[in-house]
């Protein structure tokens, strides 16, 4: 079992940083209106806050993600993410810079987390991605009609579940 103090600083904010990739990356796949969009936003952080609760006291992801943490990490967390995308000319680029962090999070994991920590952080990020999906409804008016989760969303899904696996 490893601990935070086994992962550099920069390691950290890419493993914190990659659950707000993942939501990022399903959002831009079919942008929702205002609402739908804090919506998702919450259903990713709320995932990564639930996994750390849910997850033993002294585990990494309890860790990673303890309320604490994410407090103290939280500068950090928002310049990681937004370094993910800077530059990026189009929603494609930008696309293809998520999932290369989001691999490199758990490249990082891989290398020196056991092998349940890593299965439970790839689970951590597909649930991240479908509970970001589920969150709010695409199209229709006003709440009414529209699609749970659409052809693009499902399709981000799976894009975020070949990243990990």
């Amino acid at each position: 079992m490893s601990a935070l103090g086994d992962f550099t600083q920069d390691e950290i904010e890419k493993m914190m940083a990659a659950p707000m990739l993942v939501s990022m990356y399903v959002m831009g796949a079919s942008l929702s209106g205002p609402i739908g969009l804090v919506k998702e936003m919450m259903a990713g952080v709320e995932t990564a806050m639930q996994a750390a609760k849910d997850a033993a006291p002294d585990s990494l992801l309890g860790a990673l993600f303890s309320e604490e943490n994410i407090k103290a990490q939280q500068t950090k967390m928002q310049e990681e993410t937004q370094a993910s995308t800077a530059g990026a000319q189009d929603m494609e680029q930008a696309k293809a810079k998520m999932l290369a962090d989001i691999k490199q999070a758990v490249a990082i994991l891989s290398a020196k987390g056991s092998p349940d920590e890593i299965a439970a952080y790839k689970n951590l990020l597909v649930d991240a991605a479908d509970n970001v999906a589920n969150a709010a409804t695409e199209g229709g008016f006003m709440g009414i009609g529209g699609t749970l989760v659409n052809d693009a969303e499902k399709s981000a899904l799976r894009e975020i579940q070949n990243a990990v696996a």
